[in-house]
Formats: C-alpha cells, sequence, structure tokens
C-alpha cells in the first residue's frame, strides 16, 4: 500500500513542474491487463486468503505476481523510467526468491511500524526471518507506527517509486513546441517554388 501511495504523489507531482497530467491518458501501454493480473492477484491472496491458502502456495502465487509485473515491464520498455521500475522490481524479486517467497523484513523496521502487534498471517508477504538471504534488499525502511499508512519498505520500492515519478514528469512535461510553429523539413524547402528576383 505505501509503494502505491508513493507512486501516486510522486505522479500528481507532475503538475507541480508545469506538467498536464491529462497526458498521463495517453500513455503507450502495452498489454496493460498484464499488469492489473498482477495487482488483482496481489489484493486476492494476500488481502482475502492469506488465512486460507497454505504457506508454500502463498509464497510461489507472490513470486508469479512479480513475474507478471517484470513481464509487464519488459513489454513497456520504450517508456522513461521503465527500465529503472524494473530494477527496482528485480531487487524485490531477487529478495522475494531468495528467501522461499516471503519478503525478508528488518526486526527493528516491522516494530517500528507496529507489525509486531500483528498477527503474522496478515502480513504474509512480508516477514522477520531468522537467516534471511540478501537482507539488505528486504523490508528495511519503516513508515512509522504514529503515522498514517505506517509500513515496511524496501530499496526497491524506492526505486520503484522514484523511477514512476520520472516518469510521469517526463510525460506529463509540456512539449517544448506545442506553441511554436512547426519547423519546415528539407522536402518543403526544396519543393518550394523558386521566385525571380526583379534586376
Amino acid at each position: 500500500m505505501i509503494l502505491i501511495v508513493a507512486t501516486l504523489v510522486g505522479v500528481l507531482s507532475a503538475s507541480l513542474g508545469g506538467g498536464d497530467l491529462r497526458r498521463i491518458a495517453a500513455l503507450p501501454l502495452r498489454h496493460l491487463w498484464v499488469v492489473w493480473v498482477a495487482i488483482l492477484a496481489q489484493i486476492v491472496v494476500f488481502g482475502l486468503l492469506v488465512q486460507v491458502l497454505p504457506e508454500g502456495l502463498t509464497n510461489a502465487l507472490h513470486l508469479v505476481t512479480y513475474g507478471f509485473a517484470l513481464s509487464f515491464l519488459w513489454l513497456n520498455r520504450h517508456l522513461p523510467g521503465a527500465a529503472a521500475i524494473g530494477v527496482g522490481a528485480a531487487c524485490n524479486l531477487a529478495a522475494i526468491s531468495a528467501n522461499g517467497g516471503v519478503m525478508p523484513a528488518s526486526p527493528g523496521a516491522w516494530q517500528r511500524a507496529g507489525f509486531d502487534k500483528i498477527p503474522e498471517l496478515q502480513a504474509a508477504n512480508s516477514h522477520v526471518l531468522d537467516d534471511p538471504k540478501l537482507a539488505f534488499l528486504g523490508d528495511v525502511f519503516a513508515v512509522p507506527e504514529a503515522w498514517p499508512l505506517s509500513n515496511v519498505f524496501s530499496l526497491g520500492d524506492i526505486v520503484i517509486a522514484l523511477a514512476a515519478t520520472y516518469l510521469a514528469h517526463r510525460w506529463c512535461r509540456s512539449p517544448r513546441t506545442s506553441n511554436a510553429w512547426p519547423a519546415p523539413v528539407a522536402a518543403d524547402i526544396v519543393a518550394a517554388p523558386v521566385t525571380a528576383i526583379p534586376a
């Protein structure tokens, strides 16, 4: 949730720099359904079925959702910032894959976010593990419990949010020539009639 909110704030901030947020609707996204599958799967698995599904299946589905997300990024690699978003997602996927489908969380971040008071099953996609692999790529940062939307987040999440913000600012920025006359092209110059200059 915190990643979604941070990304949304970053996108909306494009308007502060004079960008036109309406241009977001014109993003040439390819195969948008792929990312919606990933998002809906995460909502269903971790929001509705986390206490019903076996832990192994939950962890496997977690990896599958990241596979869909990375596929979507690859299909849209032509967009500015897409490569950086992919790097952030790959960092998260590396940490999750190295720990059997679970994102490792640092005990300090977990406690600062107030997750030590939450049943483990309610935060099944992130755990404090006894012997985490690639722990530095895990959820080592936290929004404090006293703040709205308290949660833990990773370095990959930060990269994703910053890259999405960059994408929004680049795409929403008004074209420099939007209010200027179009420059003549070479073909127009060659085809233009030649008028003789009187002596």
